[in-house]
């Protein structure tokens, strides 16, 4: 792929309030938020191991096997999933459950036409439903195993121009808020259990998100957000140029995408708290014990990359690639390559 080499200067708009010394921690909040993601989205119990069998679009989805009838008016668009979970084979036990592996085998006939980035969107539509507090609980359980000191690269484009800055991980505010006549209905369920869940119904629904500001801004007023559940909204929720899998971007263009989540929303007057309160949290076991994983993810980074889309570590035989330019960012293919790009394009400078 060719590249385009981009150079940009960081003035901060405020004075630093902290010295930051080299032998700080330091984290890049992009590529700690796509290995958080991946390793959830990968072992999430209500779906582990489950196969995507049927897809509807309908305004009413269909009552047969398992589907409900739900009729919201005029919203749209309208999603119902249907996996079907199997026993594993014990060489399926350990393997993550992907996009790539999401479909039942033999594909069936209504689901071979979806591309790779609709499976993604539906894996993600799916794990996401009531998901922004296991994603937060996440970030915060793993921030929790660094010292005080350790500060976060914060990376975003407004205005088809790069910001950077840097600030302490514990600076970060959690930001909830409700979202008033959401836009989208989906409808996930799994069988055998014939276990639904539903959400963007009701006239208000609560989200919730992440807020990091530059050293010397209060953290009460963010300058970027971070939304790790963005795709339960589906294609509205995908992070720049319509790409990403989860959102992290300016404040100020996050809350205009809110208008493709609903038709109205509070986020100005969002309830902002530092820590996320744990009942709120469906398995924080399960979450501790993630966070434990993308640690050492992080600490072994220099031997063991991760693909800066999507998140996952290279598999047994297959090896990541490696931006030609800046040789740092690596990815599984080229399709997840074409689509890190128009974010990364920002920050690729040759070494």
């Amino acid at each position: 792929m060719n590249a385009t080499k981009h150079t940009f200067d960081i003035v901060p708009d405020e004075p630093y309030v902290y010295e930051f010394t080299d032998q700080d921690v330091v984290l890049d909040l992009h590529g700690i938020s796509v290995m958080l993601n991946y390793e959830r989205g990968a072992t999430e119990p209500r779906f582990r191991h489950a196969k995507l069998i049927k897809v509807a679009t309908t305004r009413d989805f269909e009552t047969a096997r398992g589907f409900q009838t739900i009729d919201q008016g005029d919203l749209a668009p309208r999603t119902g999933l249907l996996f079907g979970k199997y026993p594993p084979s014990s060489n399926e036990e350990t393997v993550p459950d992907l996009p790539s592996n999401m479909l039942a085998q033999p594909v069936p006939p209504g689901l071979q036409h979806l591309t790779p980035k609709q499976l993604e969107t539906y894996y993600w539509q799916a794990r996401n439903h009531e998901g922004c507090y296991d994603a937060i609980a996440l970030f915060q359980y793993f921030i929790d195993l660094f010292p005080a000191s350790t500060r976060l690269r914060v990376r975003s484009v407004k205005n088809d121009s790069p910001k950077e800055y840097y600030c302490l991980a514990d600076a970060r505010t959690i930001h909830e808020f409700e979202l008033t006549d959401q836009l989208s209905l989906n409808m996930v369920s799994v069988l055998p259990e014939r276990v639904t869940y539903i959400s963007g119904l009701g006239h208000s629904n609560c989200h919730a998100v992440l807020g990091f500001a530059p050293p010397g801004r209060g953290p009460y007023f963010p300058e970027t957000v971070l939304d790790l559940a963005s795709l339960q909204f589906g294609e509205a929720g995908r992070g720049f140029k319509g790409r990403g899998t989860f959102v992290l971007e300016d404040t100020e263009e996050y809350v205009s995408r809110l208008a493709t989540f609903s038709r109205a929303h509070n986020f100005e007057d969002s309830t902002r708290s530092e820590r996320i309160n744990e009942a709120n949290i469906r398995d924080n076991v399960w979450l501790v014990t993630l966070a434990v994983k993308v640690k050492e993810r992080w600490d072994n980074r220099q031997f063991v990359p991760w693909c800066d889309h999507c998140g996952a570590p290279p598999s047994l035989g297959h090896r990541l690639l490696r931006c030609s330019q800046c040789k740092q960012a690596y990815y599984c293919d080229a399709e997840h390559q074409l689509s890190a790009w128009p974010f990364h394009r920002h920050f690729c400078q040759t070494i």
